[in-house]
């Protein structure tokens, strides 16, 4: 006996060496994890950088400010600025020996240059400066900057601007300007200005952690720009409008932001003693740019056994697909009903069994579809026959009724004009025509029937008919028309006080051809055509067993007026078979 070969077993083994899934799940895993390690690192890394310059931002402010803050308390040079004039070139000589030797004692431990400017109020000529030459703009008492610091919160100002002076002709972006005051008597002597220059904020800045399109700035406690490392024609002006806010609100964190249409991730921190802020914002494709360098190589790697595994299993997949496949397509024969397949698999294992299974499947399936056919024709000859049956006599014993009260009443010609016309109709019904007519043949039938209801109703409802030409040689059921205009008359006009109107249209409509029969009547529902002829219900049987469910009756009430309307297919070839068949009979 031979062995068969598990088919389980081959699928698994595919499936295991299509296994390049789980190394897709592992690189998102580890390019997420590795991801969130490097922002992690980018993030501490910048802002420890930003804290580290901050610190000494701020510890070389802060000794600057200490100076300004000793020369204006210094009593020496309160006591000198208190002289309202010199009496020799002398006295003026050894004053100004005084000042340049405090200033000296207290700027000693600086390694750089640092412009300073003491200007006193009572004597014009009481003017001293470490520059060769006093800087106009502390010169002139009337300028801008003096009203600045008689305003400033204990008459001390940051004067943030960019200008060249000094020996070297460098720039200066930062002056910290203070007031000198008596304070025996709070009397105003003078002012001290001391500048700073922006080489001192690039000795810093140069030694922060370079990204590729970063830059640093920092602000004054207004949001003004003092000084950046790339640009230098922004010195006083304020930070982008969108986002000062955010960094004058909090004292440090970071954000997104847009800056000339890049993206950035913008770091800043709040300096401790004078509120500057120092601001660094990093390129994101810069920040992102590092991450991808660390995946590329691991990518690389999958990309290569990914091919590999995808090669090989798409070699294994149509060694065992293809059987699979041929009966996938037999089967699809199957469902269009072509039941004269056979499938041959060559294979001695669960797929070979599948095959012959298939095999006796369809033979079964084509029996039983044979038989189940044959069971529903017969059931719905019958049940149309006896729909068919119940509109005759129902209408019949209407008409009768009629005739026999006219009769009564002594009406002769109506008696005799209406059994001429029940004579047509009933003719019409049991005609060996068969089941089949035209429009024009049931719109005939239809003339019967309301020439009989007129005698018996006489003018109380008027009837206009609008019935397409393009419609008339189409084949119908016949008497499909009769029972909705019965049902019309009796529920909808009859119980109506007033004279009614009832319309009878008949018109194609894209692939259909529609009759609506539309009256003014007191309204008809569907519960209210039960048991009345055949009835709207039986219609809509008759119509959906021959025709087909999209095919049918549709009621609906708009504006005191019932519509109901029928719809069935246009250019309809009907049971043509069943059609000779009553004929011969």
């Amino acid at each position: 006996m031979i062995k068969k070969k598990n088919f389980k077993t081959r699928l698994f083994k595919a499936f295991i060496i299509v296994g390049f899934f789980p190394l897709i799940i592992m690189t998102v895993f580890y390019y997420c994890n590795t991801s969130s390690l490097i922002n992690k690192k980018i993030n501490t890394s910048i802002n420890e950088n930003i804290k580290i310059m901050s610190s000494f931002i701020d510890s070389s402010i802060n000794n600057f400010s200490s100076i300004v803050e000793f020369l204006a308390e210094n009593k020496e040079i309160q006591q000198i600025f208190k002289k309202e004039k010199y009496s020799s070139y002398n006295e003026k000589f050894k004053d100004a020996q005084k000042i340049y030797t405090i200033i000296t004692s207290v700027t000693a431990n600086q390694k750089m240059d640092i412009p300073v400017y003491i200007m006193g109020l009572n004597n014009p000529l009481s003017r001293f400066t470490t520059q060769e030459y006093f800087s106009p703009i502390y010169g002139n008492k009337y300028n801008e900057i003096f009203d600045l610091i008689d305003s400033a919160e204990d008459n001390k100002l940051f004067y943030v601007h960019r200008r060249v002076d000094g020996r070297e002709r460098k720039d200066i972006v930062l002056a910290i300007c203070r007031q000198i005051i008596d304070r025996e008597n709070d009397e105003k002597l003078g002012y001290v200005f001391l500048d700073i220059y922006d080489d001192y904020f690039n000795n810093i800045l140069k030694h922060a952690k370079v990204y590729e399109g970063n830059n640093i700035y920092i602000l004054d406690k207004q949001g003004y720009i003092i000084t950046d490392k790339l640009y230098k024609d922004r010195t006083g002006f304020k930070f982008y409008e969108n986002y000062v806010d955010t960094i004058l609100n909090n004292k440090q964190g970071q954000f997104r932001c847009t800056l000339e249409g890049e993206q950035y991730v913008a770091y800043f921190n709040t300096l401790a003693h004078n509120e500057f802020k120092i601001v660094e914002i990093v390129p994101v494709k810069s920040i992102y740019k590092d991450k991808g360098m660390i995946v590329q190589t691991f990518i690389f790697v999958l990309i290569l056994l990914s091919v590999f595994a995808i090669i090989v299993s798409l070699i294994l997949s149509k060694s065992i697909s293809k059987p699979i496949n041929k009966l996938s397509g037999l089967m699809r024969r199957v469902e269009k009903g072509d039941m004269n397949v056979n499938v041959n698999i060559d294979s001695n294992d669960e797929i070979g069994d599948l095959g012959k299974s298939f095999n006796k499947m369809v033979r079964e399936i084509d029996k039983l579809i044979e038989e189940v056919y044959i069971k529903q024709y017969l059931l719905k000859e019958a049940e149309y026959k006896n729909l068919k049956a119940q509109v005759n006599p129902h209408f019949l014993y209407n008409t009768l009724e009629s005739i026999k009260w006219m009769a009564k009443l002594g009406e002769n010609e109506g008696v005799v004009k209406m059994t001429t016309t029940l004579g047509k109709f009933l003719r019409y019904s049991i005609s060996k025509k068969g089941d089949i007519v035209t429009v024009k043949e049931d719109i005939d039938q239809i003339n019967n029937y309301l020439t009989i209801q007129s005698i018996r109703y006489g003018d109380k409802f008027s009837v206009d008919f609008e019935i397409d030409n393009k419609i008339l040689d189409q084949r119908i059921l016949k008497l499909l028309l009769q029972p909705l205009v019965e049902n019309a008359i009796i529920h909808g006009l009859e119980p109506k006080l007033e004279k009614g109107k009832l319309v009878i249209k008949g018109y194609k409509k894209e692939e259909n051809i529609c009759f609506e029969i539309i009256d003014n009547g007191v309204g008809i529902t569907n519960e209210s055509t039960k048991g009345e002829g055949i009835g709207m219900s039986n219609v809509d049987k008759r119509v959906k067993i021959h025709y087909g469910e999209k095919y049918g009756v549709f009621l609906d009430r708009i504006d005191d007026k019932t519509y109901v309307k029928l719809i069935l297919p246009y250019d309809w070839k009907g049971d043509e078979e069943n059609d000779k068949s009553n004929d011969s009979r």
